[in-house]
């Protein structure tokens, strides 16, 4: 039997009591066989260290058993108590992982009072994930439903800004200015929502054929920023965007000069 310090003989004490609450109930495996085969590994661990053992060497040991509910089979495990043990002793990228999670869920709780601020490092974590996987030539794997979720929508949102925000801006320019500083002014009300609604047309259809040609400049560094959701990103998607903005632009043009 080993010589424990008051303290040592403390912690030790606490952690098989920690251990066989965690193992109450379970039917996998015997408690009594568990606690058992730990006491004796920390005493073969500990043979012929110098008595009395004292709190540090002893943490030592059972910080190498691992924590006192890791006995518990896993599959009897509650959901929410694995994942917190992969976060605090799984691998360094399963860790990262978990963390984006939790922010993105926790930027979803705080919406919209400062919860989108919580959109960047989720994202950086993410991505340090993929950047790690990337290195060590694996795949991401279960980890994508994990990593994925603040990649896509950080694309989302910068693409809808790229598209829409100059579009939007100029409507609002053009409902203040009003159509008559344009020499387009007709007393009829469709005519007017009509005549907006092509010179809007028209200068967005214009602004995504410039954005396109932006676009197939910085293709590399955008599918690598966004990365492993823009993988299959090619210089033909900006050929896409000039189409659509040739379209756009060709449709307000005809809202506009046609009638």
């Amino acid at each position: 039997m080993i010589d424990f310090t008051p303290d040592a003989k403390r912690r030790f004490d606490e952690y098989l009591l920690r251990m066989r609450v965690s193992l109450r109930g379970t039917r996998a495996v015997e408690p009594e066989e568990v606690e058992q085969n730990v006491i004796e590994h920390v005493e073969l661990a500990l043979a012929g260290a110098p008595s009395p053992i004292g709190p540090e060497r002893l943490d030592t040991v059972l910080e190498q058993l691992g924590p006192p509910e890791r006995w518990l089979p896993d599959d009897e495990r509650p959901v929410w108590r694995r994942a917190m043990d992969r976060v605090m002793a799984g691998p360094e990228d399963w860790r990262l992982a978990y963390a984006s999670l939790g922010l993105m869920l926790l930027m979803m709780l705080t919406f919209p009072i400062g919860g989108v601020m919580l959109l960047l490092p989720a994202f950086v974590l993410s991505r340090a994930v993929v950047a790690l996987t990337e290195e060590r030539g694996e795949t991401l794997g279960a980890r994508k439903w994990l990593v994925l979720p603040p990649i896509v929508l950080a694309l989302v949102l910068v693409c809808a800004g790229a598209l829409l925000a100059p579009a939007g801006a100029f409507g609002a320019m053009l409902s203040e200015i009003g159509l008559r500083d344009l020499g387009l002014d007709f007393d009829n009300r469709f005519d007017r929502g009509r005549l907006f609604l092509g010179v809007l047309s028209m200068a967005t259809g214009a602004w995504w054929i410039v954005l396109s040609g932006v676009f197939a400049m910085l293709m590399r560094p955008f599918r690598a920023l966004f990365a492993p959701v823009t993988s299959g990103l090619k210089r033909g998607h900006a050929v896409v965007l000039t189409i659509a903005g040739v379209v756009v632009a060709g449709i307000g043009a005809v809202l506009v000069f046609a009638f």
